[in-house]
């Protein structure tokens, strides 16, 4: 594809969609970044060509949403644990509106963001059923597509460091399960890379970082980045799993979160290695304070 092509970054706001916002424009692609609050593009404003101001909730808002634009590339999901809003809401309403308006505009081809094994992973964890929801829907819009499946981004990472940083080193279970989480800019550049060669078309690609680790070797090295020996707790599922039940009436979104959290840990999410950053790397930047690991 033409690398003058417009691309619309819906989720532009958020940690993983800066970073796919910036390696498009960095690939020469024009970038038309959607956002509820333009300030929360300040810090990759030069990377966008445009601003659509909208929200993708709202669909009265997002009229001329997708005129002229060549690829939709959608990381848009919930990252909220308060009550509001759900993730039928978010993961599939906000997402089947942007592609009712690529369908309407006639964009050629829609690249969604999604989780590693999360078909598997929706029999058991609930909050992730209307994201695939929206996979299928997709699947089936007529237009072209492609699915992308990380394991985990290194932002998602952050938070065993910062515990680590405080001295409580905690490893879920016997750590023994592995995972090649991802640095955000490599999704990013899966995404360019996907749209530049026209790879991956009406196909689903799970992937990883380089490097794999268990959940144990994960929390080791952010202990060895900080200059600590200490030995990592090891905690059992069953009280997450026990907090998670007791939330389930009060907060969907809480409770959902920690179902996914025990699930995922709880089996390999290992995908193709792509990508050339490490997260030994990160986690210097974080212990550096040259990235805060904001989502």
């Amino acid at each position: 594809m033409d690398r003058n092509a417009r691309v619309l970054v819906a989720g532009a706001t958020g940690y993983l969609g800066r970073n796919i916002a910036v390696a498009l424009h960095d690939a020469g692609f024009r970038v038309r970044a959607l956002a509820r609050d333009p300030r929360r593009l300040d810090p990759i404003r030069p990377a966008c060509d445009e601003v659509f101001v909208g929200a993708a909730t709202r669909p009265e808002t997002l009229a001329g949403l997708c005129d002229d634009v060549d690829v939709v590339v959608s990381s848009v999901g919930l990252r909220t644990l308060r009550g509001k809003p759900t993730p039928e809401q978010v993961d599939l309403g906000a997402n089947l509106n942007i592609l009712a308006r690529a369908r309407e505009a006639g964009v050629g081809r829609f690249l969604f963001v999604s989780v590693l094994h999360a078909a598997e992973l929706a029999e058991r964890v609930p909050i992730l059923r209307p994201r695939e929801e929206f996979t299928h829907r997709l699947v089936d819009s007529g237009l072209t597509w492609t699915v992308l499946r990380p394991t985990g981004a290194f932002n998602d990472m952050a938070e065993i460091f910062r515990l680590a940083a405080r001295g409580a080193g905690m490893v879920f279970g016997d750590g023994r399960y592995r995972i090649n989480p991802v640095h955000p800019r490599d999704i990013g550049d899966l995404v360019a890379e996907s749209i530049r060669d026209s790879a991956l078309v009406d196909q689903e690609f799970g992937f990883g970082g380089p490097d794999t680790y268990t959940a144990a070797e994960i929390v080791e090295l952010a202990q060895r980045v900080l200059g600590r020996r200490r030995r990592p707790w090891h905690l059992p599922y069953w009280p997450v799993e026990a907090l998670s039940a007791a939330l389930r009436p009060i907060n969907r979104n809480a409770s959902g979160f920690l179902r996914f959290f025990c699930e995922s840990l709880g089996r390999d999410m290992v995908g193709t290695p792509i990508g050339q950053r490490h997260l030994v790397d990160y986690f210097a930047a974080l212990a550096a304070g040259t990235d805060t690991g904001s989502r």
